[in-house]
């Protein structure tokens, strides 16, 4: 084999030929790489030029070609290749046999140890460390565990095409819930933009029915403020005529005047408005607003925007009541109810505390009868 290497390897790098191998006029091979480093020492560039062989010194002309008009040397690499993978066998060979050979004692392993599960040559039980341990031949233990390894190879070949069959089907279950999450997220965006659609038309319309609700009662209540300034013009007429009349009977013809004034006025309805005409109910707007769309797809317990606690609500809409929550299980009914609830006692609290002081406002306020 040394002596082969010999022929197949390169007289200028000394490895084994890297094909393609090159052969010259002379019969000398060279590996390609290694003749293009020979003429470039050479100063050999010209598709025309000439070099000499490293080994006889012969003058190899190019012949307008250059290095690609040099004949390759088939059968070389033929026999290199062979070469190579009897190379390969004979080194397979050899670590096979070195694998055989105990390491610590250079004798060829021929039982195993089966308290530590490994192959031992004989010195290894008689004087070395597995002197107490329980052996058995090799050859034996081998035959025992290959049939074990082809049945267990079997049952391995059974689970993976179980496990491929598996896959499929996990396969299958991922490309179902991919073009099923592609559906759903349709519907939502369908169903949810319909939903919004409906939402703010619904929204514009309540605040054109507020706005109209609002102007109406705005302008009574001016109205009403127009007419409270009559008392305070017919308490100025009065005090003028009192104090500038310029005779008897210009004081008794402007007294008649103002008396029929003073009985209009005594005649004519209360000075404060009832504040339950010019109230805008909060709850019948929310209702008209959620009416027909189930609260639970807007309003859960898990919601960060749950207002749970009172404190968390508008200072309009916070009296002295118990607080409430919010649950997935109560239905629109209840937590309409429960809402409703919550701004009604919110709102009697407002009512009572304007009660008390229009109250105050009635007993400093002079009554007629009084004057």
């Amino acid at each position: 084999m040394e002596a082969l290497a010999q022929v197949l390897s390169c007289s200028v790098c000394l490895e084994l030929f890297t094909p393609p191998v090159l052969v010259l006029s002379c019969a000398h091979n060279f590996c390609k790489k290694c003749l293009e480093k020979i003429l470039i020492s050479q100063n050999c560039s010209h598709v025309n030029g000439q070099f000499s062989c490293p080994m006889c010194r012969k003058i190899i002309p190019l012949r307008g070609r250059g290095i690609i008009g040099l004949p390759r040397n088939i059968l070389v690499e033929s026999i290199l290749e062979k070469y190579k993978y009897e190379l390969e066998n004979v080194h397979a060979k050899e670590q096979d046999q070195l694998s055989q050979i105990c390491e610590e004692h250079g004798e060829r392993m021929n039982l195993v140890c089966l308290t530590d599960d490994k192959p031992i040559c004989a010195i290894c039980k008689l004087f070395g460390e597995h002197e107490s341990h329980n052996v058995a031949k090799l050859s034996e233990v081998y035959s025992e565990r290959k049939k074990r390894l082809i049945k267990d190879l079997d049952w391995v070949n059974q689970q993976s095409e179980h496990a491929e069959q598996a896959k499929k089907e996990i396969e299958m279950l991922i490309n179902e819930l991919t073009d099923t999450a592609a559906e759903v997220k349709v519907v939502i965006d369908a169903t949810g933009a319909g939903l919004l659609k409906g939402i703010r038309r619904r929204m514009t319309e309540l605040k054109a029915i507020l706005g109209k609700e609002y102007s109406v009662k705005v302008e009574n209540l001016q109205q009403l403020a127009n007419e409270l300034e009559v008392p305070r013009n017919l308490y100025r007429e009065m005090k003028t005529l009192l104090e500038q009349h310029s005779n008897s009977v210009h004081f008794l013809q402007e007294d008649k005047i103002l008396r029929s004034k003073i009985e209009k006025l005594a005649k004519g309805n209360s000075l404060y408005p009832n504040k339950k005409d010019y109230h805008i109910s909060v709850g019948q707007y929310f209702k008209d607003l959620i009416k027909a769309t189930h609260i639970n797809n807007y309003v859960s317990s898990n919601s960060d925007e749950t207002p749970t606690r009172s404190d968390e609500l508008p200072d309009v809409f916070r009296p002295e009541c118990p607080t409430f929550s919010f649950s997935d299980e109560m239905s629109n009914e209840s937590f309409y109810e429960k809402l409703m609830d919550f701004f009604q006692k919110a709102n009697e609290t407002k009512q009572d505390l304007n009660q008390n002081a229009s109250h105050r406002d009635n007993n400093s306020t002079p009554n007629r009868n009084d004057i």
